[in-house]
């Protein structure tokens, strides 16, 4: 991610869980998730798990399946809940309008691929129109 030396006033202070119990404090703005360091902020990747009450007024609507709709913005998934909204995984085949800024470009075996974080993205024709499926890969070891 980058880095800023100071963020706005109105971010707030997002607290989550992680995997080995330890409490984890991101700041939020906007769609931006942002871990303090030394010398000012980084931007991150969302975390999962991370609860918020607004989402970015941009997030677009994208089909996990057939009974469910989640919100899409910056690389992240959000489930709507009587609370607001929490960062949920990426799931596999769900299609996206477009890429996340900072993605990286992988190639495995013959096809490409963009990485952001642990999701993949394979480029992918809809209608004439280039959008991006969530894949699983699974890297040869």
């Amino acid at each position: 991610g980058y880095f800023v030396t100071t963020i706005a006033t109105t971010a707030i202070i997002v607290s989550i869980v992680n995997d080995s119990g330890d409490k984890e404090e991101y700041h939020y703005d906007e769609g931006n998730y942002y871990v303090k360091t030394e010398d000012g902020y980084e931007v991150v990747q969302a975390p999962v798990g991370a609860k918020v009450d607004e989402i970015p007024k941009s997030a677009e609507k994208v089909e996990i399946n057939e009974t469910t709709n989640n919100y899409y913005y910056g690389g992240a998934f959000y489930e709507k809940n009587a609370d607001g909204y929490t960062v949920v995984p990426a799931v596999a085949g769900t299609i996206v309008p477009h890429l996340p800024e900072g993605g990286e470009e992988v190639k495995v075996g013959e096809q490409t691929y963009v990485v952001f974080g642990d999701t993949y993205y394979q480029p992918i024709q809809v209608d004439g129109k280039d959008m991006y499926e969530i894949v699983e890969v699974k890297e040869d070891s």
